[in-house]
């Protein structure tokens, strides 16, 4: 049964796809969900725009006739995902991933590889759909 479906959102339309499949999911089990938008220090306008993004998926998520909780909070993606996930007793993390290849995988560490690798639940990857044209 997955009752808690936790959701990394941030401005990126991977993150909007991940709500997607959040809300798809949570439709079969009547689960609830739960939105966690990181930021990396307090500031004015990150927060500002973090709730008006949160808001947009409130909006989604109710008119689903799903139950949405939500938390704006300042830390790193990953760090702040797996704390949420823990502290909420999340059944199954959605979030998205942009599917890095190559050398820069190797540079910069993925907040999903550090969230599949840390996570207390399981975890959906939705990777970024490529175009065909």
């Amino acid at each position: 049964m997955i009752q808690v479906i936790l959701v990394l959102l941030d401005s990126s339309p991977i993150s909007e796809q991940a709500l997607l499949e959040a809300i798809n999911i949570a439709k079969i089990y009547n689960s609830r969900i739960a939105c966690i938008h990181p930021v990396p220090r307090h500031d004015d306008i990150l927060i500002s725009e973090g709730q008006r993004l949160v808001k947009r998926a409130e909006e989604l998520v109710r008119s689903a006739g799903l139950e949405f909780d939500w938390r704006i909070v300042e830390d790193s993606p990953g760090s702040a995902i797996v704390k949420a996930a823990m502290r909420l007793n999340a059944d199954l993390i959605v979030m998205g991933s942009l599917g890095e290849e190559g050398i820069k995988r190797h540079i910069v560490p993925s907040t999903a590889d550090y969230v599949v690798r840390n996570a207390p639940c399981d975890v959906l990857v939705v990777k970024k759909r490529r175009t065909i044209f």
